[in-house]
């Protein structure tokens, strides 16, 4: 089992939201970007209805609570410009984080979303989740990779949340294929050492040096 294998069996990764969506569902929603390049809402709804969820918890790694108004401009420049977008869904995913990418170094003042993201406080404490055998809620799922270094937490999203692949996650983050697959598959790799780590549970108080007298004897 591979890394990103393993996070979803983990449940690091939004359930319905693999690299891929699936050929019959992407091709329904690119006949439906079709539609809504012409000016049909009714397409363009079912549209946002597929990408909102993603384009917020991606956001939600960069700008945090003020991920839903990043959103909204987003949006905005999304229907302006979407007319003279060409492709299929799945690069319409890309165009799409590619304009959110931006409104959210808008909003962080012209600043990295890795660098903020690694400053953001209370961001070591997002960890944390209940290992009762369950995987993490998609709120926690989203909290742990939270907490990576900035630019695997990036990544991570736009492979495994976004749904993009190596290459138009590099074009989102800027640099090559190669380096965001390395970079994915090394923060898919700390959330895999993560919840092993938090599955392992609490010894009982008193169990070392019940321990250390039964060595010694």
């Amino acid at each position: 089992m591979d890394a990103a294998q393993g996070a979803w069996a983990k449940g690091l990764m939004v359930p319905g939201e693999r690299a891929s969506s699936g050929a019959g569902i992407d091709e329904r929603l690119s006949s439906a970007l079709r539609a809504a390049r012409c000016g049909d809402q009714d397409a363009f709804r079912r549209l946002y209805r597929a990408v909102q969820p993603r384009l917020l918890r991606y956001l939600r790694v960069l700008v945090g609570d003020d991920a839903a108004p990043v959103a909204a401009r987003t949006w905005r420049e999304v229907a302006a410009g979407l007319p003279g977008f060409h492709g299929d869904f799945q690069r319409f995913l890309g165009w799409v984080s590619v304009i959110g990418r931006g409104r959210a170094i808008d909003h962080l003042g012209g600043r990295s979303p890795a660098e903020v993201i690694e400053e953001r406080p209370g961001r070591a404490r997002r960890h944390d989740h209940d290992p009762a055998g369950e995987p993490p809620s998609t709120d926690a799922a989203i909290a742990l990779i939270a907490s990576l270094p900035g630019d695997e937490a990036e990544a991570v999203m736009l492979r495994t949340v976004m749904g993009l692949d190596n290459a138009q996650a590099a074009m989102v983050m800027g640099g090559s294929a190669g380096a965001v697959q390395a970079v994915a598959l090394q923060g898919l790799r700390h959330l895999a050492d993560r919840l092993d780590q938090a599955a392992v549970p609490p010894e009982e108080p008193g169990a070392a040096a019940r321990r250390s007298r039964r060595s010694g004897r």
